[in-house]
């Protein structure tokens, strides 16, 4: 029969992730979330001295078990992977800066490497603009050791079938310690609606950010399934199992639309429509906003500020997002009408990214407050796209739209043309991924936490080096 890891898998990987479960069961006991970073910091500081692909691994390790953690009090971090982030992106700047023949080929060789590099040019721009700009500045320090971590790191380090069954198995078996964590208590509040949040801690802010990763990593669980042994599909199939209740207990609405998009994506793309199904869906969007905004159309939803609550029963909650009742989906519209009001102000070059929640306030529209709308905890727009579009302007959005289209016809392309079986379906697994996080930054604006943006940074290095394998193929012609 043969072994789940080798024997140099065992104690060059899973036994120091086996004493790091050490230190997080400790932390939760004990109640001390620095002992979370514990491991990670002996690891990084090996890596760095040996071997800077430890350290990659120990970040995708490291996404699902990192905790927020307030330094000051307007300052906090994600630990331990925002630290990792930051050690592996300087690390990969000295190695490239000393040896500039190690960057990744595909870096010279994608049009979305252009793309990506006039997103950052104008971030930039709108930075010198911004109506308040050190928060635009530590916004854009921290987007850049995102893209060097996750983009260029994912292009350096995941060369080979072997690299991403190793990413795979860093992120899925880190996964199931929040999964289980959450489910054993869970379990003890008899599974109920009201009581999610309140397990997830500290891993997960909310069922949201919980349910948003859980959703993003199932279909790595396919692709992982599609090239297993016999033996591995048996642990992969367990996983898939696992995964699917934690997804239906996490009662998250985005969550379970994800999955419906994610289906729709895998069936577009074998079918070769796909790109059809955007335009559609932006012409869509456009005429509905458009229809909403003529003549203040956007009033006639207007709900009752003593009947929006939050509701702490499944049946009710799901009842009252259909009547529009409930006080997430109101407080929605809430910032959205905020937020268009405000693009209409600054179309051009926006008010800076990271500013939103500074000076939405003065362009809100009373019949839509709720009972949150004080917000405390100083949450954003709730929609990645408007957020772009408020922050940095309508080039901003135009860039970011060119971006992702991109990605999703590389995605059908790969998939209809590359001749390696592994390709074509990391090709339609990352299409399904990349339109599962579109989705939920419909309602949400995770590409800016570390766990969602993390993935979509992962997935952007993983479309350049199927572009460029593309155009490989094509040239052999």
């Amino acid at each position: 029969m043969q072994a789940l890891f080798t024997r140099k898998e065992a104690f060059t990987f899973w036994l120091p992730a086996a004493a790091a479960i050490t230190c997080f069961v400790a932390a939760v006991v004990l109640d001390q979330k620095l002992l979370l970073v514990l491991p990670f910091a002996v690891l990084g500081s090996i890596a760095f001295g040996l071997n800077i692909r430890f350290l990659f691994f120990a970040l995708l390790f490291a996404i699902p078990l990192s905790t927020e953690f307030e330094v000051t009090a307007t300052l906090s971090t994600d630990l331990p992977d925002e630290p990792l982030m930051l050690l592996l992106a300087g690390s990969l700047f000295v190695l490239f800066l000393i040896k500039p023949q190690l960057i990744p080929v595909e870096i010279k060789k994608s049009s979305l490497v252009l793309l990506l590099l006039l997103q950052l040019v104008w971030m930039l721009v709108t930075v010198l603009f911004s109506h308040e700009v050190w928060l635009s500045i530590k916004y854009c320090l921290a987007k850049s050791w995102f893209i060097m971590a996750f983009v260029v790191g994912g292009l350096y380090f995941l060369r080979t079938k072997e690299d991403f069954a190793t990413a795979s198995k860093a992120l899925i078996f880190s996964m199931l310690i929040p999964v289980l964590y959450s489910l054993i208590r869970h379990a003890g509040k008899g599974f109920s609606f009201e009581a999610i949040n309140a397990t997830l801690d500290p891993f997960f802010r909310n069922h949201v950010n919980y349910s948003a990763l859980l959703v993003c990593l199932s279909p790595v669980l396919l692709l992982w399934y599609r090239f297993a042994n016999q033996q591995m599909r048996k642990w992969v199939l367990a996983c898939m199992a696992l995964f699917l209740v934690a997804l239906f207990f996490a009662y998250s609405r985005g969550a379970w639309l994800c999955l419906l998009s994610g289906f729709i994506t895998w069936y577009a793309v074998q079918k070769r429509f796909l790109l059809s199904l955007i335009a559609g869906a932006l012409l869509l969007a456009a005429v509905s906003l458009f229809l909403l905004i003529q003549n203040d159309n956007y009033m006639k939803f207007a709900p009752d500020f003593n009947t929006t609550r939050q509701h702490f029963d499944l049946n009710e909650h799901l009842e009252a997002t259909y009547t529009l009742k409930d006080m997430s989906t109101m407080e929605r519209f809430y910032r959205w009408i905020a937020g268009v009001k405000m693009v209409n102000e600054e179309k051009l070059k926006g008010y800076g990214p990271n500013t939103f929640t500074t000076y939405y306030k003065e362009y809100t529209v009373a019949s839509f407050k709720t009972w949150v709308s004080s917000n405390e905890e100083k949450s954003s727009v709730h929609n990645y796209f408007l957020l772009v579009t408020i922050e940095q302007g309508l080039p901003a959005l135009l860039i970011l739209l060119a971006l992702l289209i991109s990605m999703f016809a590389i995605a059908v392309k790969a998939y209809h043309t590359l001749n390696d079986p592994f390709e074509r379906s990391l090709a339609i697994t990352a299409a399904v991924i990349l339109s599962m996080i579109v989705t939920l930054n419909l309602l949400s604006d995770l590409i800016e936490t570390d766990k969602i943006g993390s993935i979509y940074f992962l997935l952007l290095g993983i479309f350049i080096r199927l572009h460029v394998k593309l155009k490989e193929q094509q040239s052999k012609l």
